[in-house]
């Protein structure tokens, strides 16, 4: 019986061969990694330009007003408490001096749908053409049965 060890057949010695597949996979990984959880630029801009100073320059600020419905379905604006005639007086005074206004509903889960109606329909009456109504995500709950049964 013949111990080969470092030679082959012929006497001559062996090249050590360096099997670097698992080094792939770990530079692959890494460079998945890095792409991921590396951030990106908002906004890239295709020509570097710089905009000129101004002393008379000011910040466009976009007032944003909420209507708010709580559960027991009262009307809020801003944090007041009104009811629909003063909503709709003080939405058509909002629109005269800003009449880019955006304004975001919010309404309670609980508050009666009748009354978050009347408060979408009071600001387009107004008109109100920004309006948003936020709402959080919506988990689905898990099937309890299959559309088999």
């Amino acid at each position: 019986m013949s111990m080969q060890g470092p030679f082959n057949h012929s006497g001559t010695k062996r090249k050590p061969v360096i099997n670097i597949t698992s080094l792939i996979d770990v530079m692959f990984l890494l460079l998945i990694f890095f792409m991921v959880s590396s951030t990106f630029k908002e906004k890239d801009y295709a020509i570097d330009i710089t905009l000129p100073k101004a002393e008379s320059a000011t910040e466009q600020v976009m007032k944003i007003h909420e209507i708010s419905v709580d559960s027991g379905g009262i009307l809020y604006l801003n944090n007041e408490i009104m009811d629909e005639k003063e909503l709709r007086n003080m939405l058509l005074e909002l629109k005269k001096s800003d009449p880019d206004a955006a304004v975001v509903l919010r309404a309670d889960e609980a508050a009666d749908f009748g009354r978050v109606v009347r408060a979408i329909d009071i600001a387009r009456k107004a008109g109100i053409g920004n309006l948003v109504i936020p709402t959080d995500r919506w988990e689905a709950a898990p099937a309890t049965r299959s559309l088999n049964e």
